[in-house]
């Protein structure tokens, strides 16, 4: 059983489980608990006898088995690739009529797999929690605690939106990327995502499901020259562009043969696209809302993305400035999340902002690390002693640190430069770390780790400086926990941006 960590309270369950002395809760046995009546919604649907028993809740869109159907498709291609000198052996003894015979065989047996998946998929919402049953073979039930709930995203990939459905993504502690909800119907997704959040909040569960979406208010969108702009003016894309103009001719010619020129040209291709049009089609249309349960964020060409950034969640906010934004004051704003499966690589990159000038991108700011001022926290950054050049000659001129009131700020990098900022709160650990070099010199790295698994250090410290940061940084953290406003959802939005 996965979901989320943390101590459960023994009791009945809703589905008539028994407590478990541990503190959580068995599935009832289908034999001992057979003569024992299940609560309305909860029994399990019946189905004809050549099926496997429909487990309880809610199935998912009938468009599902589609999406689930290439598994076996799938399994002959690795197949193929795995041997790929039997396998073209075998495909030149192959005639029209068994390759009929195979496909008549293959389409079958890849729909039935697709709609038996879905026929052991369900979905249920009780008081307490939210239960994902799946698995064909072998069962697998997730209990994800509402109370333990950090996002509920909404996906809608191009051929979804084609047919009216949407992905359900949650973020919360021990949840696992295949712990999602695909596919629902488009308005029953937007539904779901707001009766969950409204349970996240504490609303009463007889109440959550009239509460409906909260409203939002936009705060910012990132025009399209603007973002075409940035990712014109950088350098990575550029120098992959060069090598895949330049590399397979030069290979080609070098081996007299296409094969190896191609296994060189497609991922240098793959690397074009991802830093390029790629990346411009991802955070198309990027909107920023502010709303009772976060910022909310749009985004995408193809595949349109809504996602939240919920309240109090944020542990770190990485600031990123390529050499050539700068004059044009442009910054990337990326975040850590706590909870996320992945808050520096889940779909848009945890990003906030994928480009904006600096002052919006302060504004912006502001709602997610409330009374954080921005250009007081940079500021604040000073740079290192002079002999830190003999550990870092070049890359020492980019190293700062600094302390507000609200954050601790680290900087690093000198063509793409990357400012960190840390709320004293969300600091778990803070140490200091001396190599035999740096000793010599008389200097030390402090570093922070954050509730999103991050770590943060402030590079080549005067070691005097370290060590009284270190204790000063472990008495500001224990005091930002203990005045810290309780992180809950569905709080009123303040005014907009300049107001």
């Amino acid at each position: 059983m996965t979901g989320p960590a943390g101590p459960r309270e023994p009791g009945p369950r809703s589905d008539g489980g028994e407590p478990d002395p541990r503190g959580g809760s068995r599935t009832p046995d289908p034999q001992g608990d057979a003569g024992r009546p299940e609560p309305p919604g909860e029994a399990r649907q019946p189905g004809p006898r050549w099926l496997p028993r429909r487990p309880e809740g809610k199935p998912l869109h009938p468009v599902t088995p589609w999406r689930r159907a290439w598994a076996p498709l799938a399994a002959l291609l690795a197949f193929v690739a795995h041997d790929a000198q039997q396998a073209r052996e075998w495909s030149a003894h192959l005639t029209a009529g068994w390759v009929a015979l195979g496909l008549l065989v293959l389409l079958p047996a890849a729909a039935a797999y697709g709609f038996l998946t879905w026929w052991c998929t369900s979905y249920l919402v009780t008081d307490t929690e939210l239960r994902i049953h799946t698995g064909l073979l072998f069962r697998r039930t997730a209990h994800i605690r509402l109370d333990r709930v950090q996002a509920v995203d909404v996906a809608r990939p191009l051929l979804a939106r084609v047919a009216g459905v949407a992905k359900l993504k949650l973020d919360a502690v021990g949840t696992e990327s295949k712990d999602e909800l695909a596919f629902l119907g488009e308005r029953d997704a937007v539904a779901l995502r707001a009766e969950l959040l409204a349970r996240a909040a504490g609303i009463a569960p007889e109440a959550a499901a009239e509460a409906g979406e909260a409203p939002s208010r936009e705060l910012l969108r990132v025009p399209l020259r603007t973002l075409v702009t940035s990712v014109a003016l950088l350098g990575a894309g550029w120098g992959t562009l060069i090598a895949l103009l330049v590399m397979p001719p030069l290979i080609y010619l070098a081996s007299d043969s296409v094969w190896p020129a191609l296994a060189t040209a497609f991922p240098l291709a793959g690397g074009v696209w991802a830093s390029g049009a790629g990346r411009v089609i991802r955070e198309f249309d990027w909107t920023v809302a502010e709303s009772p349960d976060g910022l909310r964020l749009d985004s995408g060409l193809l595949d349109r993305r809504h996602a939240t950034v919920p309240p109090g969640r944020v542990q770190a906010v990485h600031l990123v400035e390529p050499l050539l934004w700068r004059r044009r004051g442009w910054t990337r704003v990326e975040l850590a999340v706590a909870g996320a499966r992945d808050p520096a690589k889940d779909d848009s990159g945890g990003v906030l902002l994928p480009v904006a000038p600096w002052p919006q991108a302060a504004a912006v700011l502001a709602r997610v690390l409330p009374g954080v001022d921005l250009d007081a926290a940079t500021a604040a950054l000073t740079p290192v002693p002079r002999r830190a050049r003999w550990c870092a000659p070049v890359a020492r001129r980019g190293y700062g640190c600094g302390v507000t009131g609200e954050v601790f700020v680290t900087r690093q990098g000198l063509l793409k430069r990357r400012t960190t900022l840390v709320p004293h709160a969300k600091v778990q650990s803070v140490r200091l770390e001396q190599g035999p070099w740096q000793r010599r010199h008389r200097l030390a790295d402090v570093s922070l780790d954050h509730g999103a698994g991050g770590t943060t250090r402030a590079r080549l410290r005067d070691a005097e400086e370290a060590d009284a940061l270190l204790g000063a940084q472990a008495e500001r953290s224990r005091t930002g926990r203990r005045t810290a406003a309780p992180e809950r959802w569905l709080t009123a939005p303040g005014p907009p941006p300049g107001d």
